[in-house]
């Protein structure tokens, strides 16, 4: 009788964790996910090894915003549902986080859909007129595109805060939105600098 009881909870239990990392999964490709900054490509607003919440669910409703800091995956767009959760619990039952090596940026966006986007004596021009950048740290200057550049539909032009060191759309020209992995929402660490993101 005790070896079916313990044969019963062991099942449970079994069908708790399954269920949790399940739940986890969704919850980590869809919701929420944690990315690292690897670069200094977005200093001073962030720095290598800083650790960001993203908000995976509001692009699913609305195209990322001029301002807004994404993570992107580097000449490939992100997976459904399936693909993703695939991914995250190969890397949960490996027990390392090696698994998913796809190579992913944190940039700022600049262009959306229809803007014309200019960089002249080291300024950014959206649609002629010039932005108020407050948060680059450097000279802007084109790299290896043509310039004045049309964002066309579902694209974005994206640009490190950094902007002497920054690889960004000025060496690879715009990306895809279906690239984007979500909207850096919450430095979560180090706790000294825990807060928003602006």
């Amino acid at each position: 009788m005790k070896f079916k009881t313990l044969i019963k909870e062991s099942k449970g239990i079994a069908i708790t964790v399954v269920g949790s990392l399940i739940i986890a999964s969704l919850i980590n490709t869809k919701v929420f996910a944690m990315a690292r900054v690897e670069h200094e490509s977005m200093e001073n607003t962030l720095y290598s090894d800083e650790r960001l919440l993203l908000d995976k669910l509001s692009y699913n409703f609305e195209n990322p915003q001029r301002g807004d800091i994404i993570v992107f995956l580097n000449n490939e767009e992100k997976g459904n549902v399936l693909e993703e959760s695939y991914i995250f619990m190969k890397e949960v039952a490996s027990l390392k986080h090696v698994t998913d090596t796809r190579v992913r940026y944190v940039k700022r966006v600049i262009g959306v859909t229809g803007d014309e986007v200019d960089i002249r004596n080291g300024y950014v021009y959206v649609n002629g007129e010039k932005l108020d950048e407050a948060y680059v740290k450097g000279e802007t200057y084109n790299k290896n595109i043509s310039l004045p550049l049309k964002v066309n539909e579902d694209e974005l032009f994206v640009l490190g805060d950094n902007r002497e060191v920054s690889i960004d759309s000025r060496s690879f020209g715009v990306i895809k939105i279906g690239q984007v992995e979500g909207r850096a929402l919450l430095r979560v660490s180090p706790m000294e600098r825990f807060g928003s993101i602006e």
